[in-house]
């Protein structure tokens, strides 16, 4: 990462220039816990907390499911989950250009 302003290499996520002490126009992201819109079964809680930490969406599955048979807790963390975690928001839709007719 280097400082815009001073050109001095500085280390992945740092808020403020070491050299110049100006403050880095780029903050590094959050990931929030998100539910998915997309590729999931019922709510998007598993979909959402498998992107969040980087691992297969099944296993996440495997691992509701199993709690939920074997301890019970499962479910209600699951359904918890679904009320506090928000829908990730919904991404733009490219607009189609209006057709033109031809003349024959």
């Amino acid at each position: 990462m280097l400082c815009p302003y001073c050109r001095t290499d500085l280390p992945a996520g740092a808020l403020r220039c070491s050299a110049c002490t100006s403050w880095l126009p780029d903050r590094p992201s959050t990931r929030e816990w998100r539910r998915a819109r997309e590729g999931r079964m019922v709510a998007g809680v598993a979909r959402g907390l498998a992107n969040h930490y980087a691992v297969p969406v099944a296993a996440v599955r495997l691992l509701v499911v199993l709690t939920t048979v074997l301890g019970f807790w499962g479910l209600p963390v699951y359904l918890l989950l679904w009320w506090l975690m928000p829908v990730e928001p919904e991404l733009p839709r490219p607009v189609a250009a209006p057709v033109q007719p031809t003349a024959p």
